[in-house]
């Protein structure tokens, strides 16, 4: 059924000397805890990228070109089958953001349409198994709230 397709593991996206952008947002990001589900959410992000990337729809956005600021949802949805145990779905989302801003041109997702400051995802609501993003309280964290933060628990949050 599918001879001759290729399958890309985790090991075949990055070296730990040299990341993928995805694994570097991950890290930079702080999107994951215990490490358990982290290589199926990168696996799976990673062919989210590339989707979005080919404009490829889904029942949340029919037009990627045009999202609407549905950026996110379209994220939770394409991820829904990746359960974290620890809870890092914010973290995970503002990963999966960061690289998708990075990467994907601007006629494909416009600027304006992704609400973000300081890469941090704003007036989002998504429903559905994958965890709501964060609140508008845990989102109005400063800088430095998250340094005092990353001091007090080891760098997990």
């Amino acid at each position: 059924m599918h001879d001759g397709d290729e399958i890309t593991t985790i090991e075949g996206i990055g070296m730990p000397e040299s990341l993928s952008a995805l694994q570097q947002a991950f890290k930079d990001n702080d999107a994951f805890q215990c490490g358990y589900c982290t290589p199926g959410q990168i696996c799976s992000a990673t062919a989210l990228i590339e989707e979005v990337k080919q404009n490829w729809p889904s029942h949340v956005s029919t037009d990627l070109q045009n999202p609407d600021g549905r950026l996110v949802q379209e994220i939770a949805e394409r991820m829904s089958g990746n359960i974290c145990r620890c809870s890092a779905y914010p973290n995970i989302i503002k990963a999966i953001l960061q690289v998708l801003e990075s990467q994907v041109s601007e006629s494909q997702v416009l600027e304006s349409s992704i609400q973000t400051t300081d890469n941090v995802v704003q007036n989002s609501s998504v429903t559905g198994i994958w965890s709501p993003p964060p609140s508008e309280a845990q989102l109005g964290k400063t800088s430095a709230n998250n340094k005092t933060a990353t001091a007090t628990t080891g760098g997990r949050s």
